[in-house]
């Protein structure tokens, strides 16, 4: 039986319960010192014998402390490790968000704009966590955290391992539908066993399908131990040979004919999306010739202004509005927001509910607000810099850096968070610090 839910670990105080699983429970947190939620994980004691849980103990503290020492944008943070009452748990950065999970089962599909940039990003995150000689070893959609931003950050890396000590030696350990061949075999793994569920999750986000169709596990391990995927261009035949030459490398059965590193997998997929059009990853309609899997109905992804405008410039607005109409704005700009995909038609909206002599009055004082008619996002960044940054992007990233600039000015705060998230997209380490340095 599970444990009951402490009041508090250490200093953290314990709220509620996040989730829980077949190995552990995550629960909602809160670290008084300075006054921030947090998430803490624990295993399950029922599953520790008393002659185990030592070894559990001392590996679960290895395994977290050595995770915590790795830093990176798009890894969710470990803020602590502590034992209570002879029980492990790790205190980690809160998220609040969907996952890559979520985005796959709401239609339509990712433009492939999209797709690169969540794959890059958790390639990023892959990359960091190797180098510090941790395997995630549970790569899957579920353990990828998309922000409203349109960052990414990858959760439960090096602690997968702990929590399969009583497996064999190497262990099956991970989910079926995103294991290696040398997972399913029980051998031992090394990075490249996450750059193949990597390679799953690609394909998913590119055909809505999983590569390896099968109705049960048997029949799942020997289609994946054999190769026996399904392939790219069957399903997408408008895809670039480029992506299914990628596909193919990403999982092939052997470790050794896969990509050597994380970093070289994104490398690929950006080369491979410069030789496509910006507009053509934007629009591309993707014909998949064999259905989808079937998915429980989800809504559309909102691409409305309550969505794309930072919270401080739409209060910012709110308070013009209530200049006009008084304490109504607050109800209206809630509802206008949320039907409207642009600055344009988000003001248009609210000037027709105010009386025709103060409209004029009212957009001026918005367009000064947002720094003038062409800024993006309420930044106040003027598109003679937006395409600076193109510029600089162009030679990394292809075509797809004007979307991608002009997409993420919509969702950020500020400059310096623009910029962060723009280099994150950056393969090389020289290159992105310069991009930080010349535009930060």
């Amino acid at each position: 039986m599970p444990a009951e839910q402490p009041q508090s670990v250490g200093k953290y105080r314990v709220d509620s319960v996040l989730g829980e699983g077949a190995m552990g429970v995550v629960y909602k947190g809160h670290d008084p010192d300075i006054d921030r939620t947090v998430a803490i994980k624990t295993l399950h004691a029922h599953l520790m014998s008393d002659s185990e849980r030592a070894a559990w103990l001392e590996r679960f503290a290895r395994e977290a402390r050595a995770a915590g020492r790795v830093l990176h944008g798009n890894l969710v943070t470990i803020f602590d490790y502590l034992e209570q009452d002879a029980q492990p748990y790790l205190v980690m950065e809160f998220i609040e968000s969907e996952t890559v999970g979520d985005r796959l089962r709401r239609p339509p599909l990712p433009p492939l704009g999209e797709a690169q940039s969540i794959m890059v990003q958790m390639l990023a995150g892959l990359d960091a966590i190797h180098g510090a000689g941790i395997i995630h070893r549970d790569v899957k959609p579920a353990n990828a955290l998309l922000l409203p931003d349109g960052r990414l950050k990858i959760a439960d890396f090096g602690v997968a391992r702990v929590e399969s000590l009583g497996a064999t030696y190497g262990g099956m350990i991970g989910t079926p539908d995103y294991m290696s061949p040398e997972q399913f075999a029980g051998q031992q793994v090394d990075a490249r066993a996450d750059l193949f569920a990597a390679g799953v999750i690609f394909f998913e986000l590119l055909t809505g399908r999983k590569p390896f169709q099968a109705s049960g596990l048997g029949e799942l391990s020997q289609k994946v131990m054999s190769g026996n995927a399904l392939a790219l261009l069957d399903i997408a035949p408008e895809l670039p040979q480029s992506l299914d030459d990628i596909m193919r490398r990403a999982l092939a059965v052997e470790p050794a004919a896969r990509f050597a590193t994380a970093r070289d997998f994104a490398a690929a997929i950006n080369a491979a999306m410069r030789t496509l059009d910006a507009q053509a990853m934007e629009s591309m309609e993707r014909t998949i010739v064999a259905a989808p899997r079937s998915a429980a109905p989800a809504a559309p992804m909102s691409q409305t202004m309550a969505d794309l405008m930072p919270r401080s410039a739409m209060e910012k607005i709110e308070r013009l509005l209530a200049e006009q109409i008084g304490p109504i704005a607050k109800h209206l700009m809630r509802k206008v927001s949320s039907s409207t995909s642009s600055t344009d038609q988000l003001v248009d909206k609210l000037s027709a509910e105010i009386t025709p002599e103060q409209r004029e009055k009212f957009r001026n004082a918005v367009k000064a607000m947002l720094g003038g008619s062409q800024t993006q996002g309420g930044l106040g960044l003027d598109e003679a810099t937006l395409d600076a940054m193109t510029q600089y992007l162009l030679p990394h990233l292809g075509p797809i850096a004007k979307v991608l600039v002009r997409r993420t000015a919509k969702t950020c705060r500020n400059r310096a968070e623009l910029c962060e998230s723009l280099a994150g997209h950056i393969d090389s380490d020289s290159a992105r610090r310069a991009f930080l340095s010349e535009m930060g």
